[in-house]
């Protein structure tokens, strides 16, 4: 009765309540409701004694289970939610940390920080929350941690995390790697190579895709956790005839069993797209 209430819009236990007033012949297509719905205060009561974290699991474990199919890539990512600040009274704006299945187009779960360092704290919670073996598990530059990175293997799941210079001497490190090895043509480095064109509203995107599969040596002098390659996207923008272009960093965990062949397409690492 909740789920289809909150689905229909209800926001408190006494509009949820009015819902199950109304709609009881279509609620007992699925349950009996031998004695009618329950008021807005024993909803209250049934909620206030639930494990809320317990809750979220069992209920992201449901949602998950009517897709049928394992998510593939799940991109966590925070965002602040827009007019949710005032200035009246001081009230902070309301930032989210969602972790959003792309192939299912679901979101399985979030968790509502007081700012956006805190992200750092809510991803590993988010981790938790969810079943992730096997996915590849893309996060922005904040998330660039070495605890996220070893929680992520620790569960049989895949990354790809943003670098950026929150990781000074990797990211240095990769940066100028990348920058002479493309000035010397990649002689000297196995890579696979990709190349995407988009466009829409008179908006043409160029994305070049580079992935550099032998690291050993950065992972030698920086130790992070599962390092298997480096990735870096560059990308061009045409807008009303006017360019302007782009370069990510990533680093990536590839399981060895799902390492791609060396002329397979990059983007089957996770696309940060």
């Amino acid at each position: 009765m909740c789920l289809l209430a909150v689905l229909a819009g209800s926001e408190a236990f006494t509009e949820i309540a009015r819902f199950g007033e109304r709609k009881l012949a279509l609620l007992r297509r699925f349950r009996p409701f031998k004695d009618g719905t329950p008021a807005h205060d024993h909803l209250g009561d049934i909620f206030a004694t639930l494990d809320a974290q317990a809750f979220r699991r069992c209920f992201l474990a449901w949602a998950a289970s009517l897709t049928k199919t394992p998510a593939e890539v799940i991109a966590i990512d925070g965002k602040t939610s827009r007019r949710s600040h005032q200035k009246k009274g001081s009230k902070e704006a309301i930032h989210m940390v969602s972790a959003f299945a792309a192939r299912q187009r679901l979101v399985m779960g979030q968790i509502a920080v007081t700012e956006k360092s805190n992200e750092i704290v809510a991803i590993p919670a988010l981790l938790d929350m969810m079943a992730i073996e096997g996915a590849v598990i893309t996060i922005d530059a904040m998330g660039c941690q070495r605890n996220i990175a070893k929680k992520i293997i620790d569960r049989k799941a895949n990354y790809i995390i943003a670098l950026k210079g929150n990781q000074g001497t990797l990211h240095e490190d990769v940066k100028l790697f990348a920058q002479e090895q493309k000035a010397n043509g990649f002689k000297d480095a196995p890579i696979s190579r990709h190349e995407t064109v988009d466009g829409d509203h008179g908006r043409i995107e160029t994305r070049s895709y580079t992935v550099f599969h032998d690291v050993k040596w950065l992972q030698e002098r920086h130790e992070w956790p599962g390092l298997k390659g480096v990735v870096t996207v560059e990308s061009q923008r045409e807008i009303d005839g006017k360019f302007s272009k782009e370069n990510a960093l990533l680093h990536h965990f590839a399981d060895l069993a799902r390492q791609p062949d060396r002329t397979d397409d990059p983007r089957s690492l996770g696309d940060r797209k």
